[in-house]
């Protein structure tokens, strides 16, 4: 993979971004041509470079709907997110607002993935996978509470970047649940990544890792209860193979936690905490809701303080846990999904490999990692513990250079 991005600009976009739509139904609001304004610092480091953002974020002028028919006739937003305020601020221009599972829950967009528009481009975060996955812009932010930014990523061909929970604000997003909600980036390349992270990093003191170039000690995660597909267990050996061919150290290592109950537990404050923030929100709206996420709302409101606290207090052993056990490593290599985006349109995929990341709270990098037989992105997890973002990053870019490089997929005309 280049680690140097392509030049970018608007009118690169907005060809793209005309080429692509009929195919993706990516977006949920564009900017018109007219109105499109380079905005921020003309020599900033993002400067004229569009973008994408996620439709439960907020971004000044444009309508925040919640990927929800119950907000269709939304306002426009007074005021940016901190995160787009800081992208806007580096020169890059937000161009629209791409597609999310209503209020970033699981039920499934009208959003097709790049590669194959008859399959999912995962959720929820689908709008801004399929964008990215399509090279229509660059780089759009997303948001994952379970695995709803590295899933779109992996199966659109695309990386991601999802912050350590705290590490960057919450602030000016639709909130599902706020002990694991974060606001994160795909990015169609390493270079792109390492430009969008940089900016966010200095706006938000982000701890940068100083240039090395050791060789990683990386933990080859076993998780028992996994069965990832023949396509995903072959880039998982390729990739380790390669990466100890480059010198770095890689140990197969046992989970030191379940996985199963790190889920349930997951579940339990996710759907307490829904329930508690947003169900206010659509009061006298529910007829509009889509069901996954109404059943969700009710399943949440029987879930007592009590329970809640008690599934937290669990995930805060397993994190104490966790983390410890496997210190000696630098950084963590796993699988993301089990398998390539599933066919059909009534499904964002298997989310179940990703919450527990999500839940043990370090940041994650997901890259593109190689092709299965039918032509479809597969990818690999790389996780790090909570406070080092900015090492897991730098590392994730030195392995990246060590993977094939990820075609842009071709524009294909939907089959009648």
């Amino acid at each position: 993979m280049s680690e140097a991005p392509d030049g970018f600009d608007l009118s690169r976009y907005l060809a793209a971004a005309a080429r692509w739509e009929p195919a993706l139904d990516a977006w949920a609001h564009r900017e018109a041509p007219a109105d499109l304004q380079q905005g921020g610092h003309a020599d900033g480091p993002l400067a004229g470079v569009p973008f994408g953002v996620k439709d439960v974020i907020d971004v000044r002028g444009q309508p925040t709907r919640f990927g929800s028919n119950a907000f269709a006739d939304a306002e426009p937003a007074v005021a940016d997110a901190p995160v787009v305020r800081a992208l806007r601020a580096s020169g890059a221009v937000p161009v629209g607002k791409t597609r999310s599972t209503e209020f970033a829950f699981i039920d499934p967009t009208t959003t097709r993935n790049p590669f194959d528009p008859e399959r999912s481009p995962g959720g929820s975060s689908s709008g801004s996978g399929a964008v990215v996955g399509a090279r229509v812009v660059p780089f759009a932010l997303g948001t994952q509470t379970a695995g709803s930014l590295c899933r779109p990523a992996t199966y659109c061909g695309a990386l991601s970047y999802k912050p350590g929970l705290g590490v960057l604000p919450q602030t000016g997003m639709a909130p599902l649940s706020h002990s694991f909600d974060a606001i994160g980036v795909i990015a169609a390349t390493p270079g792109w990544l390492r430009r969008v992270f940089s900016v966010l990093a200095a706006d938000f003191a982000i701890p940068t890792a100083p240039a090395t170039d050791r060789p990683l000690s990386i933990g080859l995660l076993n998780v028992p209860e996994q069965s990832p597909g023949p396509g995903m267990r072959q880039v998982m050996s390729d990739v380790a193979r390669v990466l100890g061919e480059q010198g770095h150290g890689v140990t197969r290592v046992e989970c030191p936690v379940s996985f199963p109950d790190m889920i349930d537990r997951h579940r339990t404050v996710m759907l307490h905490e829904m329930a508690r923030n947003l169900t206010h929100v659509v009061q006298g709206k529910e007829e509009f809701l889509q069901p996954r996420f109404r059943n969700a709302l009710a399943d949440g409101a029987l879930i007592c303080d009590s329970v809640r606290d008690e599934a937290m207090n669990w995930i805060a052993q397993a994190r104490a846990a966790f983390w410890p056990t496997l210190s000696g490593f630098d950084v963590l290599l796993s699988c993301p999904v089990p398998d390539a985006a599933p066919r059909g349109l009534a499904t964002t995929g298997d989310q179940s490999y990703l919450t527990p990341w999500t839940a043990l709270g370090g940041p994650l990098v997901s890259l593109p990692a190689g092709l299965d037989a039918d032509g479809m992105p597969l990818g690999i997890l790389l996780s790090a513990a909570p406070g080092q973002d900015g090492f897991l990053v730098s590392a994730a870019l030195r392995i990246s250079a060590a993977l094939p490089a990820m075609a842009a997929p071709t524009c294909l005309p939907l089959r009648s």
